[in-house]
């Protein structure tokens, strides 16, 4: 119990002050509210003539808020597994339950924090296993390994284990218990009386007397089995005699009632009912100190066989945790659900109820500090997933007398896991008439039950009915005070107020309504309940809906149906309200899908994680997980359909709107000079690149490539990673292949994209190479792929139009440096093709002689001027040779006209002209590479008088 210890009023001004202005929420969670609405069960009730009236405050607690990131403080778990014989009672029962635990320790080995901590106790008739509390989870997982399946029943000593271990932890405390059975055994102290030997004598008892003292008792339903039936006993560990019991406070289990006072040990052996409900009663005194140690307890119910499920719930209530029951093919599930619980951001709180004088309630069941009541809750807020369902509390109430009572003051205190101290709402009050005589009463309950599916672990599913289920309302009649009272209960409609997500089948009598704002379903029952005499002729009714999941939801509880009624004999309508059933509905969509002889199912749950599952047999593996972001363009929302394909998973949520989760990877192509996104079939003329744009979703998904190409095809499979770019870079028909394994892939699917590179630039080669004449001279040669060696190619030369080959072509090694060498003058084709032969390209090859044939001869000048004292005339230096580099440019001869008007003279090859006498003569030059290549021109010698030789008008010409 979470109640504040009592503190001088000074100190509280103080600390009221003092933190007023430093009190802060954890982050993130200070938007996390609760309020509430408190309606009494039946307004007026009557009082019987012997007992007391009864009625109950029937709270709707309404959590608000959103978590946006999951912060929450360390855990301390404790795993309490049930080992007795009964799991042996199907072949496969005990290893689903380990496999089950195991998927939970998996759950919190993914998700578990530094500070966290685990236990596993397993028990039978008494504890078997204790392992310390570690952040180490391999030990549970080993220690269930080795587990078996052998004797009774004991909750309450594993339960004791679980405190004790707990009792110095700072972090926040939780017991997982799982059972398939029954409490058989139950161990606690007791106060007793015994007989003792109060006056030995040897080994003789001389005297004995009574003892009264604290006892540790054993209740043992079967103690042994004796002449064809089981015999119960309550005994002390020593043996000692007891001869008295004591009940410490009156109350009832299963309908046996006690009431305080002793006991005698033998009585209750002989009666099974009184053993069970002691047994049971022992096991919700423990719950009590587990609440009471801020220890929150899930129960798992397991199996078909013989369990109470409204006592699991009960221990679970009593701590503000939730119960959960599971089939040996839904255990797992059933485990990591309360995980998730766990590793959720938790909100309890307990409703507040001072009780009037005269009004009380059973104090064995409920927590009573000072006349107020307090009822304990707990939420748990998913992130993304807005605020939990509501929570409907009933807390029972009796008057021992007439009157009006107002419970003034009612309110809820609640906090975070984060916080210390209570959150308070507002106050409220609520008012019940007790009368002599009031219109009959109609009281009962919501009981939902499984039709094809557990309810936490609805299916929806296309052609399947594994998302429906029963509400059963149980409805009792009474509250005739009056022997001699006469009439009828007519009019009786059953008015449930449907959460989000769950809808009901309409028929004749049942109708989808709004109500005060609320989606109803309203059933109008046409029977009509007579009584006489104050008894009705048929004291209860029962009337049944169907009820189904519309879409995933998660923990959601049917809210708090209502009844209405009119007594004959008041004609007015009364309404009461129906105890809810405290069952959580959970539902997934999904669908199935078969691949390479194996079937597979995708679920979709209600905060949007998407799930893929192997299907084998009654089994089910989980194979791959999508968690729901705003990065991976998966939203958080609730899923309403999947419809799968052999690629792709389309996914429609509760809102109408889609995505789309892809079984194969995105295969990009790119031109890697232009950058543009190739399509298949694309045709380029150089590399391409490749990657992995978009993956599959799910853990270790792992990528592999190959490259088909018509002339050269890549041997094997090869690893590629998101992102990561591959170069295509052979020419021709290249087909890139694709597949995906692991995560949501398919496995061996592939994909592939076809690029053609072809084209007439694919091999660069130089247009023209001249050379002489045994020359040689290298030049590239650049095929597909560039820039790299490649010796996918050929060369050859072919002859020109003089029908000779004039060249030759060598590779001096397999790079891109290649040579020819020149042979004789012309021309040829040096011709460059791939191997495939269906690219080529041309080398015009010249191949020169190094002779140059003179074609002329000439002087620079027509006429020359020469002064008759002047310098000697170079003759060579004054000829103009075409071309300019022939060959031979010698000369053969130099004559005159033969008048002596110069002298001609050839010293060392070099022709001199010198002047001897004043006239004009005619200069030839001859030569010596063809006798008629001549070179003319006119010379006049004259002297200093006769004008300047170096302009024109000394010229002959001149003169003529």
């Amino acid at each position: 119990m979470r109640i504040q210890p009592k503190t001088p009023f000074l100190f509280i001004l103080f600390l009221t002050l003092l933190m007023s202005s430093t009190i802060t929420y954890a982050k993130g969670n200070a938007d996390l509210l609760v309020d509430f609405n408190v309606s009494p069960s039946q307004s007026v009730i009557v009082k019987p003539a012997e007992g007391n009236a009864k009625a109950s405050l029937d709270f709707n607690i309404i959590p608000a808020g959103e978590v946006k990131e999951a912060k929450r403080p360390p855990i301390d778990v404790v795993f309490i597994f049930d080992k007795s014989g009964s799991m042996n009672s199907t072949r496969d029962k005990m290893q689903n339950a380990k496999d089950g635990l195991t998927s939970a320790v998996q759950f919190f080995e993914k998700n578990k924090q530094e500070n966290d901590r685990f236990s596993l106790i397993t028990f039978s008739s008494e504890i078997e296993t204790i392992l310390p509390l570690s952040n180490d989870l391999d030990s549970i997982k080993t220690s269930m390994l080795h587990t078996t399946a052998y004797g009774g029943t004991n909750y309450t000593d594993p339960l004791r284990a679980a405190k004790h271990m707990l009792r110095d932890s700072k972090n926040e405390k939780y017991v997982v218990f799982l059972t398939d059975g029954q409490p058989m055994i139950a161990t606690a102290v007791e106060k007793v009386k015994r007989e003792e030997c109060t006056r030995p004598f040897w080994f003789f008892c001389g005297e004995t007397d009574l003892v009264e003292n604290d006892q540790q008792v054993i209740y043992d339903f079967q103690n042994r089995y004796y002449y064809n039936k089981w015999l119960h006993k309550i005994y002390s560990p020593d043996n000692s005699k007891l001869k008295s019991l004591l009940i410490p406070s009156d109350f009832s289990m299963d309908g046996t009632s006690f009431k305080t006072g002793w006991y005698n040990p033998g009585e209750l052996e002989t009666n099974s009912q009184q053993m069970q409900a002691l047994i049971k009663q022992k096991g919700l005194e423990v719950s009590k100190e587990l609440y009471n140690s801020n220890i929150t307890m899930h129960t798992l119910g397991y199996g078909e066989g013989d369990l109470d499920d409204r006592y699991l719930q009960m221990l679970a209530e009593k701590t503000s945790g939730s119960f959960i029951k599971a089939s040996e093919g839904s255990v797992s599930d059933a485990f990591e659900k309360l995980a998730n619980k766990i590793n959720s951001v938790k909100l309890e709180g307990e409703a507040v109820v001072p009780l009037p004088a005269n009004a009380t309630v059973d104090r064995n069941q409920y927590k009573v500090v000072n006349n107020t009541v307090y009822l304990p809750f707990s939420t748990v807020y998913e992130v993304g997933q807005g605020a939990p369902s509501a929570i409907t509390l009933s807390l029972p109430v009796e008057f021992t007398t007439k009157g009006t009572y107002t419970f003034d003051s009612v309110k809820i205190q609640y906090k975070t896991a984060e916080e210390t101290a209570w959150r308070n709402t507002n106050n409220k009050s609520v008012t019940i008439q007790v009368k002599d005589d009031a219109p009959a009463s109609v009281t009962g309950k919501l009981e939902l039950n499984k039709i094809n599916q557990e309810l936490f672990n609805l299916i929806i599913e296309q052609g399947k009915d594994t998302n429906s289920f029963t509400g059963k309302y149980q409805l009792e009649f009474g509250g005739l005070v009056n022997p001699n009272a006469k009439g009828n209960v007519s009019e009786i409609t059953i008015y449930q107020p449907l959460p989000e997500g769950v809808e009901v089948e309409a028929g004749n009598n049942l109708s989808i309504e709004n109500v005060n704002g609320q989606r109803t379903a309203v059933m109008r029952l046409t029977q009509r309940m007579n009584f006489e005499n104050g008894k009705f002729s048929q004291p209860s009714l029962s009337a049944n809906m169907k009820i189904k999941a519309l879409w995933a939801i998660n923990n959601v509880k049917m809210p708090q149906p209502k009844v209405s009624y009119v007594d004959s004999r008041y004609d007015t309508k009364v309404v009461s309200n129906l105890n809810p059933d405290q069952s959580e509905l959970s539902a997934k969509v999904r669908t199935r899908k078969y691949y390479n002889q194996k079937e597979y199912a995708y679920d979709g749950f209600a905060n949007g994680t998407i799930k893929k599952v192997l299907i084998t047999g009654q089994g089910e593996t989980t194979v791959a997980v999508l968690e729901p972001g705003i990065n991976n363009g998966f939203p958080n929302k609730a899923v309403k359909e999947l419809m799968a394909d052999s690629t792709q998973l389309t996914i429609t949520y509760k809102d109408g709107s889609t995505a789309v989760l892809s079984f194969i990877p995105a295969l990009t192509v790119k031109d890697a000079v232009t950058n543009k996104v190739l399509d298949d079939g694309d045709s380029i003329s150089n590399e391409a690149e490749f990657y992995l744009s978009t993956g599959v979703p799910g853990n270790d998904v792992k990528y592999q490539y190959r490259i088909l190409n018509e002339d050269e095809s890549m041997e094997g499979w090869r690893n590629i990673d998101l992102q990561e770019m591959k170069t295509l870079d052979t020419f021709g028909k290249n087909e890139v292949q694709v597949k995906a394994s692991g995560g949501f892939a398919v496995d061996d699917y592939i994909i592939g994209k076809t690029i053609w590179i072809e084209g007439d630039d694919l091999i660069r080669v130089p247009s023209l190479i001249e050379l002489y004449v045994g020359e040689t001279k290298s030049f590239d040669i650049d095929v597909f792929p560039f820039g790299r060696p490649n010796n996918n190619y050929n060369v050859h030369v072919n002859e020109g139009n003089d029908g000779v080959i004039n060249s030759e072509y060598t590779q001096v090694r397999s790079t891109k440096e290649n040579r020819v060498t020149g042979l004789s003058p012309g021309e040829d084709t040096v011709v460059v093709e791939t191997k495939n032969g269906k690219f080529k390209k041309n080398i015009r090859v010249i191949v020169k002689s190094r002779f140059v044939n003179l074609e002329s001869m000439d002087f620079t000048k027509s006429k020359y001027t020469l002064l008759l004292e002047g310098n000697d005339f170079d003759v060579y230096s004054n000829l103009i040779f075409n071309p300019h580099d022939a060959t031979n440019k010698n000369i053969k001869t130099v004559t005159d006209t033969g008048n002596g008007i110069v002298e001609i003279t050839r010293e060392n090859d070099v022709w001199k002209i010198t002047p001897k006498n004043k006239g004009v003569t005619t200069i030839t030059v001859t030569s010596d590479e063809d006798p008629d290549i001549k070179a003319t021109a006119i010379f006049e010698v004259v002297s200093e008088e006769g004008g300047n030789p170096d302009t024109e008008d000394g010229s002959i010409d001149g003169r003529w």
